[in-house]
């Protein structure tokens, strides 16, 4: 009776391991031949990255990469948009919970690819997180191009403070909201009937890269781009345009939209910093003092001249090494840096180290705060005082040496009083 249900229990058993590979056969057959797209991620080093391990045909489509291009290669390598998209974090909560979650349709954008995208994103049996995912770029496209003909659309559009225009398909202007008249000076009228637009709007030495932007942009092209524009009444300023392709809810190229906005201020200030920084380089660097500045994982931000030549290389060189690969004169050959020390104790600190080769320095350092108060950084200043160290005990000598006679000349004069 034992052998007869252990019997029966086993053909149960195979039957349902055969079922099983035919589901899964069908699956992948499935999958293989969807749209949809299908992408499944093995988590390394404690959920930090993900590798590819499965790539199906729809996802090859949808991103227009194979598969044989991303197997066993790290997402943030294959997708760089992917924590900005947010779907990275998506990843790692449900790879940590096993609780599955819908990622809400958002733009993508990387380099290589920019596209709308819905994802699902569950745990494996296995352990591996699967991302299943459509391309809604066409629909959320026509849905922008539906809005742009509803009168509440063009409503808000009209009191929008940037410059908003739509290109049809063969380059011309549509339309155009009364920024464009704020910013350019011309009449929404004269930018209608500008049959070589944008071309007498845009400062000549930046004409043809913009001119070559914008054909781009009638082909379907996305971007931003910042450029010069030439009012109406001669004056020049700073602006900086994104484009994006439109269509109808058929799929149809309408054209393209693009929002301009006047980031002159910003530019004037953005010279004025760089002035700024060209002034306090000019000083520092003339300064004898060797001046590091430190970021909080402990690279070099900036050193002035004098720390340079101390170290022995130059300004680009230096920059952007971890402390640690970095040998100073002033700097215990195994011992923490003095700014490191005050990042960690967030004091300042003044010490006098004197070298192998009998250099004595008096270094300062101090940690560096945000407007929080947040250690963002550590500053180190630190002076070659060998020579006035030298001098000072000269003269502390010299001290000695006339304090010695002096007291000797006092106990003569006694003597010669009596003599």
């Amino acid at each position: 009776m034992e052998s007869e249900r252990g019997s029966a229990t086993g053909v149960l058993e195979r039957q349902a391991e055969s079922q099983l590979e035919v589901v899964r056969a069908e699956l992948e057959e499935v999958l293989s031949h969807a749209n949809t797209g299908v992408a499944v991620y093995q988590a390394v080093e404690d959920g930090r990255d993900f590798i590819i391990v499965d790539f199906n045909h729809g996802a090859e489509e949808i991103e227009r990469i194979s598969k044989a291009d991303v197997i066993g290669k790290s997402a943030l390598d294959v997708f760089p948009g992917i924590k900005e998209f947010g779907l990275f974090d998506v990843f790692q909560r449900v790879w940590r919970t096993g609780q599955a979650e819908h990622h809400p349709i958002s733009i993508y954008r990387d380099k290589r690819i920019t596209g709308w995208r819905r994802n699902y994103v569950c745990k494996l049996p296995n352990g591996c997180v699967m991302a299943i995912y459509s391309d809604v770029t066409l629909s959320k496209q026509s849905e922008m191009a539906t809005r742009m003909n509803e009168q509440r659309f063009q409503a808000i559009a009209n009191y929008t403070y940037d410059w908003e225009v739509w290109i049809g398909p063969t380059g011309r202007v549509l339309w155009t909201n009364p920024a464009a008249t704020r910013i350019s000076g011309y009449s929404i009228e004269e930018l209608l009937a500008m049959r070589d637009y944008p071309g007498p709007l845009v400062f000549e030495p930046d004409r043809e890269r913009l001119m070559r932007i914008f054909h781009s942009a009638v082909e379907g092209s996305t971007g931003n781009e910042q450029f010069r524009i030439k009012t109406k009444e001669g004056k020049v300023l700073w602006a900086e345009m994104s484009w994006l392709p439109i269509y109808d809810e058929k799929g149809n190229p309408l054209g393209h939209r693009e929002s301009l906005r006047d980031v002159t201020a910003r530019k004037l200030a953005e010279s004025a910093a760089e002035l700024a920084e060209q002034e306090k380089e000019a000083i520092l660097d003339s300064m004898e003092e060797r001046i590091l500045h430190l970021d909080a994982d402990n690279s070099v931000l900036w050193a002035n001249q004098a720390a340079c030549d101390e170290i022995g290389l130059v300004r680009q060189e230096v920059i952007g090494r971890l402390c640690e690969e970095v040998h100073a004169d002033w700097h215990e050959p195994w011992g923490t840096w003095p700014s490191v020390q005050a990042m960690e104790t967030g004091r300042h600190i003044e010490m006098e180290r004197t070298s192998a080769e009998g250099r004595i320095w008096f270094i300062q350092a101090s940690p560096v705060h945000d407007r929080h108060g947040e250690t963002v950084g550590g500053v180190e200043i630190a002076l070659d005082v060998s020579r006035y160290k030298r001098t000072e005990e000269a003269l502390h000598e010299l001290r000695q040496e006339y304090t010695e006679l002096e007291t000797k000349a006092e106990a003569a004069d006694p003597a010669e009083e009596q003599g």
